[in-house]
């Protein structure tokens, strides 16, 4: 029996203006990023460039919120506006990283692939997770694990550069860790408070960004091999 079959109609009323709620910033998600990236190109890019501190400001504006979204993230409608402010703000940090590649691959074909590959990958396994009966809410630790993992990893790389071989393994494993992790969080869309819609958005949200950064690292290591 799914989850909705055991909800009361009034509640089950409720819970589908949530998924809309959901739904709706999530691409609204993705235009706030794309303006971040109209942005960062035709504003900001030269100026990263001579001051890389720039970047960083708004990187670290973008932690911010992430780490205070718990506060913000059910004030109407503080939680809206913040909520485009980190997309956006996403949009522009990783401006630096499309133009780096479309630079090395003579134009923007590879960030096109990844764009596609990213879409199919993320929506298969949306679907997987959504449509799937148990719960796997399980995942989440075994998953969180091997984000930190990552994370380490990707600190030890900036002192101690590593070859391509290296570049395919890690961001394979970095592909694989947030196509499971957009299986978990589609499925976990069944199980959160009426009030969590900005909370579900944003995982929903991290989990398609940090997706593609790691399917175009993989497919320009590929690339390269």
């Amino acid at each position: 029996m799914d989850i909705l079959d055991t909800i009361a109609p009034a509640q089950r009323k409720a819970t589908s203006t949530f998924y809309s709620k959901v739904i709706s910033l999530f691409g609204l998600s993705i235009l706030s990023t794309g303006l971040g990236v109209y942005l960062g190109f035709h504003f900001l890019l030269v100026a990263f460039i001579q001051n890389p501190i720039l970047m960083y400001a708004i990187f670290g504006a973008e932690l911010i919120l992430i780490f205070t979204s718990g506060k913000w993230s059910k004030t109407v409608p503080l939680n809206y506006g913040l909520f485009v402010l980190f997309t956006m703000l996403s949009g522009i940090t990783i401006v630096p990283l499309i133009a780096s590649f479309a630079a090395e691959f003579g134009g923007y074909a590879i960030i096109y692939r990844a764009l596609f590959s990213t879409t199919v990958v993320f929506a298969g396994m949306g679907i997987l997770g959504w449509t799937t009966r148990k719960s796997l809410i399980g995942l989440s630790g075994f998953l969180m694990a091997g984000l930190l993992t990552l994370l380490v990893v990707g600190i030890l790389g900036i002192f101690i550069p590593w070859g391509n071989q290296m570049e395919i393994i890690y961001s394979g494993a970095g592909v694989l860790v947030f196509a499971l992790f957009a299986m978990v969080d589609m499925n976990r869309l069944k199980y959160y408070h009426e009030d969590q819609y900005i909370m579900a958005a944003i995982q929903l949200y991290l989990d398609i960004f940090n997706l593609f950064v790691f399917i175009l690292r993989l497919t320009g290591a590929l690339g390269r091999d």
